[in-house]
């Protein structure tokens, strides 16, 4: 691969849309989809050298995470050194700086085949110095031999691996020698930023933002089956049950200011039935469980209405080859009857951990009840089922908050597990006083400033299904005595990060989420 222009280029413009490293200014303004075919499946784009309040936002954020007042010059050290360890005799502020543009993009096709296609194209404010640059990285480059090429008025250079690269229009392009050819053969052609379904999908995203990606499945679908006919009905099942042909354009979106960072992700056309159900799942649509957890935990995670969905899933995929049978043989096998003993009474599900070092560590699955007779019933079944398989006779015991429970020695372990159930809740616990916690905690994670800050940053009416107190993982770490030279490495850059969080809402066929992490 041509090592300069592929490799250091690439990790420059990567690095410098970290934190906007570039100099505030105008020019090199193109878009780098103007240059991408209307039907690409996958493209990637982001700022490398945002302006006015993006770069403000981008270099507040990268002044935080690497504790400085001057991000940009950081930044720009780094990646100074990093192309002195090359030994190429590069630097930024000869070899990047003159020519680089606004944004840079990447789109790939032939996912099918053994090795995809790809093609990094570069906005450049002055074509003349990016020309000269590229024959700088050609000199300093192992990649050679080079061989001249032209293709639709582009000349352009091939090293020894299929790598071309060149300057077309206002862009500097790298990539694989057939993306590169229908690079240049989309000026004349269907472009990806005319299109309507990129536009449109596009259109939802924040226009805040320093990057965003875009993945069309359709076009991938279309090409697997053309490549291997024998597999279009498998295929064929599959999307009776999830339709793909009929889900839009997947789509996500960057931000970064000084308060945090964020990737949004927004799935729209998702049809009823299993596939919404599992979409909801996947974008961690909240109902209010992870803010009754204890408050006291650090890490925290929920799903909604797990009975119903998984219920949902269940049929369309054991109703392939018969659900009856299916459902038949888990109850010989455990006695559970999967509808009365487990999809009838399941709602909200969630898990919290806790604790500062080993002895105080602990945690809990916790089932919020939609129906307490089934739900007794069904735990009465499941710690007999549990006893008989473990070997080890469930204990009862008593339990604030608990109409039932039992504890169950864990081999290895310094505390029993506790299966319980009260009121509208049923829990499986390590230790007592986390069952206690989940049944009745005393405080709630959602009165704490853990869940406000997450609140704040995923904004837009979302509530958190998932929530990590970075500080405390760190501590437990350092209790638990276990840090690696990669953690230590990593360690300045941790304790830079608040609280990482996820959550997300689902509106018809339109599904959204994101993911977030706050910045002390």
């Amino acid at each position: 691969m041509l090592r300069a222009s592929g490799l250091s280029l690439i990790c420059a413009v990567l690095a410098v849309a970290a934190g906007g490293c570039g100099e505030s200014g105008s020019g090199g303004e193109g878009d780098p989809a103007s240059l991408v075919p209307a039907g690409a499946s996958f493209y990637l784009e982001a700022a490398v050298q945002p302006q006015d309040e993006w770069r403000d936002d981008a270099l507040a954020a990268a002044g935080k995470i690497m504790r400085t007042d001057d991000p940009a010059a950081e930044l720009r050290e780094l990646i100074d050194e990093e192309l002195a360890e090359e030994g190429d005799g590069l630097t930024w502020e000869r070899d990047f700086a003159p020519w680089l543009g606004e944004d840079a993009g990447m789109w790939a096709t032939n996912f099918e085949a053994d090795e995809p296609s790809f093609a990094v194209i570069v906005a450049t404010k002055d074509v003349e110095a990016a020309k000269a640059a590229l024959g700088r990285f050609e000199k300093t480059s192992d990649s050679g031999p080079y061989t001249a090429r032209s293709h639709h008025g582009v000349e352009y250079k091939v090293d020894a691996e299929g790598v071309a690269n060149g300057v077309i229009d206002d862009f500097v392009v790298v990539g694989t020698e057939d993306a590169f050819k229908r690079t240049a053969d989309t000026r004349d052609g269907d472009k990806l930023v005319d299109a309507d379904r990129y536009d449109d999908a596009i259109g939802e995203l924040e226009d805040a933002r320093l990057g965003h990606y875009y993945l069309d499945i359709v076009p991938l679908l279309d090409a697997a089956v053309e490549k291997d006919p024998e597999a279009a009905q498998n295929l064929q099942q599959f999307q009776s049950l999830f339709p793909l042909e009929r889900l839009g354009p997947i789509t996500g979106a960057f931000t970064a200011d000084a308060d945090g960072m964020a990737l949004d992700t927004v799935v729209s056309g998702v049809p009823e039935g299993p596939f919404r159900d599992l979409a909801q799942l996947w974008s961690g649509d909240s109902s209010g469980l992870i803010g009754e957890l204890p408050g006291d935990a650090w890490g925290a995670f929920t799903m909604t209405r797990l009975g119903e969905s998984a219920q949902s899933l269940f049929s369309a995929f054991a109703g392939a080859i018969g659900g009856a049978a299916v459902a038949g043989q888990v109850k010989q096998a455990t006695g559970l009857d999967l509808q009365e003993d487990v999809f009838s009474w399941i709602g909200d599900t969630g898990v919290f951990v806790r604790g500062g070092d080993m002895a105080t560590l602990d945690g809990a699955l916790v089932i919020d009840s939609t129906d307490d007779k089934r739900a007794q019933t069904a735990f009465a079944k499941i710690v007999a089922l549990i006893g008989k398989e473990t070997g080890a006779a469930p204990e009862p015991v008593q339990l604030a908050g608990a109409e039932a429970a039992f504890e169950i020695d864990a081999a290895r372990a310094e505390k029993p597990i506790v299966l319980a159930r009260g009121e509208g809740r049923v829990v499986a616990a390590y230790g007592e006083k986390a069952a206690s916690a989940a049944l009745a905690p005393e405080a709630k994670l959602g009165d704490g400033e853990a869940f406000g800050a997450a609140e704040e940053i995923l904004g837009d009416g979302m509530e958190p299904s998932f929530l990590l107190s970075v500080a405390d993982v760190v501590e437990l770490a350092d209790a638990l005595g276990e840090t690696d030279p990669a953690f230590e490495e990593a360690r300045p850059y941790l304790e830079t990060l608040g609280v990482v969080t996820s959550g997300g809402k689902a509106d018809g066929d339109r599904v959204e989420s994101r993911v977030a992490v706050t910045l002390k």
